[in-house]
């Protein structure tokens, strides 16, 4: 009976983090969006920037937690081949091909693509377990992707006329997104969470910097631009990764990635707020789709 109210709770935690997780990066994607229309921060610069300044926020405040330990993980030289892949795909080429996706195309279809991830997982699960997907999965995943499309596209079908280049780098970016649903797993179990999520940061944005040019700092930033910058680093990057990271572990990898489709629900309504945009039949349809896909998860007993 313990047994069972445990796995209950934890359930309900690794539900409530990884949505905590993904709306945290729905509003940063909006908070983004604004820094970019200033003018004010190189695109790639700014994302190069977030990501190695959150890591070593991470790594830092695991420094403080636990001194003697934050760098057991470099100790273990089975681990290490795990994290770099972490660093270098499920953090560098995640960030830098969804940007070249959006140079090729634009940035909500290069989201739309992007969403694509929890198929990737679907199937690292199915090889993984030998089997063939249940038809609820299937059901569950083409409701939700179809949300994601209807929020990114509005339901414009013209939409998907784009570039070979942009189709590429975004299925790439898809398939590196799901990387870091699935691979941090046990390195997060073993050393926790802020170590595993900053070090991957900052080999990958150490990885990237060359490409992003991360030497050539903004002669100037407005206090506003400076402040935004902080939030998209601490609450839409630190904070974001550690407890969608962190959820995950509780719950399986497929929901792990269906749930992170809450992104665009709360970048939508974010942007409503905020950039004061207005919502279109296609907005309502995608969010209905992906909370109805969200809802059913949840109460799935499989």
């Amino acid at each position: 009976m313990n047994d069972t109210k445990t796995k209950n709770k934890n359930r309900v935690l690794g539900t409530v983090l990884t949505l905590l997780g993904a709306a945290l990066w729905g509003s940063c994607a909006v908070f983004s969006k604004h820094l970019m229309d200033t003018g004010e921060l190189d695109t790639m610069w700014m994302t190069n920037f977030r990501m190695l300044m959150s890591g070593i926020i991470l790594v830092s405040f695991s420094a403080i937690r636990r001194p003697r330990s934050f760098c057991d993980i470099w100790k273990d030289k089975k681990s290490l081949p795990r994290l770099f892949a972490i660093g270098a795909l499920a953090f560098g080429v995640c960030q830098v091909s969804y940007f070249l996706s959006i140079n090729y195309c634009n940035a909500g279809l290069a989201s739309a693509i992007q969403q694509t991830a929890p198929v990737f997982v679907l199937i690292f699960v199915l090889f993984k377990e030998h089997r063939l997907p249940r038809l609820s999965e299937v059901l569950v995943l083409l409701l939700v992707l179809f949300g994601s499309f209807m929020i990114a596209t509005n339901g414009k079908l013209d939409s998907l006329s784009v570039a070979p280049a942009a189709l590429i780098w975004g299925l790439i970016s898809a398939l590196t997104a799901a990387l870091y649903i699935v691979l941090p797993g046990k390195l997060v179990n073993r050393y926790g969470t802020c170590e595993t999520t900053g070090w991957g940061m900052i080999i990958g944005g150490l990885l990237v910097a060359p490409v992003c040019k991360l030497w050539m700092f903004p002669a100037t930033i407005s206090a506003a631009t400076a402040l935004g910058l902080f939030y998209i680093i601490v609450p839409g990057s630190v904070v974001a990764f550690a407890v969608f990271l962190y959820g995950a572990t509780f719950i399986d990898p497929v929901k792990a990635g269906v749930y992170n489709l809450f992104e665009p629900v709360v970048a939508t309504f974010a942007s409503l707020i905020f950039l004061s945009q207005a919502f279109t039949t296609g907005d309502y349809i995608g969010i209905a789709s992906i909370l109805i896909g969200i809802a059913f998860l949840t109460v799935s007993k499989k």
